[in-house]
């Protein structure tokens, strides 16, 4: 009898990023009386974010064979690997290496399927949303199975946050230090690299200074390449780019003082942290749709689309599909404060009840005690009876249905009566394939 689950998360690194702060999330909050849990992470020791985890259990190797002998000494069941879903010679490397009394399963961000060595080993696939697990399906010709394709959403630690709130004092001083003071605030955050950011965004900005003067734009993560052009586009005397950070306070700062969360991708977000955080600070967002295509034709990754599982159109915020749309979404809330309030109270309490880390951590630990039992180990009375006294959320039936409402929702959109001008999507075609120009370019060595 296994009077305890050994898992290891195995991530690529452990710094700022979603993965690391999922891991730690696992960490800290697994059900010690039934799960022993482990870190693994393939970079350098030293990231942000290994500091939060006890340093006896957090390992920094990449080499298969001494993975291998981590997982042996430390007799873990479970390898969890957190990965993009393709096929990584180094995920390839690692299952051949691990021992066959070793699950291994796999958080696939990007919904695709590995036909290599890893993908036979792994039975189990996780995805951060329900709109992930359409896509998987669609885009690789697989028939749904509960069984083998779970659902976890981001485990957000609301206590730690809340924990953190900033006084009024502290949002007050925080408020006149960047200017924004008595004017509607507009925030994003996000990494500052490429496919985090959208192009829209620029036309959005440009609109909305010419609808809303007064409006300021607080940006965490701006990439190099776009600094210059985010500031011609729009006011550059109410735009506020900030260097990212990983201090949850400064985050909750920023949170408490903006007015509306925007959040653009030109690849979209299979789950997204910065929306899930914006919506327990019960701030309405508005975001741009990237609907994904149901054809890769060779194409390792596509667009994700799961934000707009999220935010709900007119409930919790508004879905767009042009900077324009949402540059008049955006103002909308601004010029009607009781609507903004309703739609974040109800970003709040669905944060509580569908993204909190209380909620998710249990379908975790249920889809581990699953992966024993159904290779026919057995677990205390105990942990049988803990595994029976809740369900997967989301259930079954809810995923089925999710398939029905994802395209729903695709035609569930704000301002479709908003669209660019023939100059904006000018622009737009020329960033876009002038950027791609430059990328053949590079990848020739020229």
């Amino acid at each position: 009898m296994l009077e305890k689950i050994r898992v290891a998360s195995l991530a690529n690194d452990m710094g700022i990023g979603g993965t690391a702060r999922q891991a730690v999330s696992i960490d800290k909050h697994l059900n010690k009386e039934f799960f022993e849990h482990f870190i693994i992470s393939l970079s350098s020791q030293g990231d942000t974010r290994s500091k939060f985890v006890d340093s006896k259990k957090v390992f920094f190797i990449s080499d298969p064979k001494e993975i291998a002998d981590v997982l042996e000494k430390n007799k873990v069941n479970i390898l969890y690997v957190h990965r993009h879903g393709r096929n990584d010679p180094r995920h390839d490397a690692i299952a051949k290496e691990v021992s066959s009394d070793v699950e291994i399963a796999e958080m696939n961000t990007f919904s695709v399927e590995d036909k290599g060595y890893f993908g036979q080993r792994c039975n189990k696939h996780i995805f951060v949303s329900q709109t992930n697990v359409v896509k998987y399906c669609a885009q690789n010709n697989i028939n749904f199975d509960f069984k083998k394709h779970k659902v976890l959403y981001g485990l957000v630690d609301s206590e730690n946050f809340i924990s953190k709130s900033p006084t009024e004092s502290e949002i007050k001083e925080y408020k006149n230090k960047f200017g924004i003071s008595g004017h509607p605030v507009m925030g994003r955050l996000a990494r500052p690299v490429m496919e985090k950011w959208d192009d829209q965004m620029l036309v959005m900005w440009k609109k909305l200074s010419q609808i809303n003067p007064q409006t300021k734009f607080v940006i965490y993560g701006v990439p190099e390449e776009k600094k210059k052009l985010l500031q011609s586009a729009g006011n550059l005397e109410n735009l506020i780019m900030l260097d990212p950070t990983d201090s949850d306070k400064e985050l909750a700062l920023f949170y408490s003082a903006i007015d509306v969360f925007v959040h653009d991708s030109q690849i979209g977000e299979c789950n997204c942290g910065a929306i899930a955080e914006a919506m327990l600070f019960k701030k309405p967002c508005v975001i741009m749709s990237t609907p994904f295509p149901k054809y890769i034709y060779g194409r390792n990754h596509t667009n994700d689309n799961g934000q707009i599982e999220q935010i709900k159109n007119g409930e919790n915020g508004y879905v767009v599909t042009s900077g324009t749309a949402m540059a008049y979404a955006v103002d909308s809330l601004f010029k009607n404060p009781d609507l903004a309030k309703k739609m974040g109270e109800r970003n709040g309490k669905e944060l509580l009840d569908r993204y909190d880390v209380s909620v998710g951590i249990k379908t975790l630990e249920k889809i581990f005690m699953e992966i024993m039992l159904d290779r026919g180990i057995s677990l205390p009375e105990s942990a049988l009876n803990y595994y029976n006294s809740f369900k997967f959320y989301p259930d079954e039936n809810e995923v089925k249905n999710w398939f029905k409402e994802y395209y729903f929702r695709l035609d569930d959109v704000y301002g479709k009566e908003y669209s660019n001008s023939a100059l904006d999507k000018a622009i737009l075609f020329y960033l876009k394939y002038h950027r791609k120009f430059k990328t053949v370019l590079k990848k020739l060595g020229i």
